[in-house]
């Protein structure tokens, strides 16, 4: 049984790295047959998941070391769902492990990994954005907004001070302020299930396989990852000042009784934009007009979750 990991060095301000340095010297680590593999740039995590999945060698699990965006990295790089994954939280944000439950230390997600007692079925999203290649995305998928937050947040100047002193928050709220001063809202287009709908003065899109986004926002809070349908916001025809409020409930989960908030149901959509819409995929910008969006067929395996799974039932 091989264990293989994939790191990312600089996730977390370091935090991954110090994650495999300590997990290195356990007992339970020196058990098991294994290799690590450290990331050296950005997508290389994606190249060695496309590597290692051609490779001769009987992969028990790519156990994941770092953020949101190295786990997005390496489902992209993968061809199919058999090689099962596991994920030990190592970035600022840490979404996908909040919102299936990955919880306790580092040793101890490992030990549920080696148990094989705790697995857990998981469909992510599939998009192609200007007939671009089809790509996956492993915890939601904005547009507007959202996704000119993002973008300003993980470029603002303080951003690694802040993370380093567990105060990311502050930081999109920071980058919220600053897309607030000048951003206009646009008209969208959304062909939901093959039923076409016309949204004027829209601030946002977001398609979500699970509650959080953000670093623990709860953007959608009774979002469950399952094999029909995404959960789909709407925020559309609000104030500036009134946005800023909202924002102050996401942790919560009670911006969604917001009149302005709308939540919808879809297994596959189409977002159309009348001019070039920025995104974002898992916290990684974008830009387009058109984009497709479906669910992927088959599950992957995911390793070491607290419980059994969280499908919506």
């Amino acid at each position: 049984m091989m264990y293989v990991f994939i790191v990312n060095p600089i996730a977390g301000n370091g935090r991954a790295k110090r994650i495999i340095e300590r997990l290195e010297k356990t007992t339970l680590f020196k058990s098991i047959l294994s290799t690590v593999h450290i990331t050296k740039s950005e997508r290389h995590a994606e190249q060695l998941a496309t590597e290692l999945e051609s490779s001769n060698e009987s992969i028990t699990s790519l156990i994941v070391i770092g953020g949101d965006g190295t786990l997005h990295e390496v489902i992209n790089g993968l061809s199919d769902n058999t090689i099962p994954i596991s994920f030990i939280p190592g970035g600022s944000g840490n979404d996908f492990a909040r919102g299936i439950g990955i919880k306790g230390s580092p040793k101890k997600i490992l030990s549920r990994v080696i148990s094989g007692k705790h697995n857990l079925r998981y469909w992510t999203g599939t998009y192609r954005a200007d007939g671009q290649s089809a790509r996956h995305f492993v915890n939601n998928m904005g547009f507007g907004f959202d996704a000119l937050v993002a973008e300003q947040a993980s470029r603002g100047s303080i951003k690694h001070i802040l993370n380093r002193l567990h105060m990311g928050t502050l930081n999109y709220i920071g980058a919220l302020i600053k897309v607030l001063l000048w951003f206009k809202p646009f008209s969208i287009e959304l062909e939901l299930d093959g039923k076409n709908k016309t949204i004027d003065d829209c601030w946002m899109v977001t398609i979500a396989n699970h509650p959080y986004f953000g670093g623990g926002m709860k953007i959608i809070p009774d979002a469950r990852n399952n094999a029909e349908t995404f959960d789909i916001l709407v925020l559309h025809s609000i104030s500036k000042w009134k946005v800023l409020s909202l924002f102050m409930t996401i942790f919560t989960g009670k911006h969604v009784g917001f009149r302005e908030v709308s939540l919808m149901e879809a297994s596959h959509l189409k977002v159309h934009g009348k001019e070039t819409l920025p995104f974002h995929v898992d916290g990684q910008p974008g830009s387009c007009t058109e984009t497709a969006i479906m669910k992927t067929k088959e599950p992957v395996t995911i390793l070491g979750a607290n419980f059994k799974n969280n499908e919506r039932k």
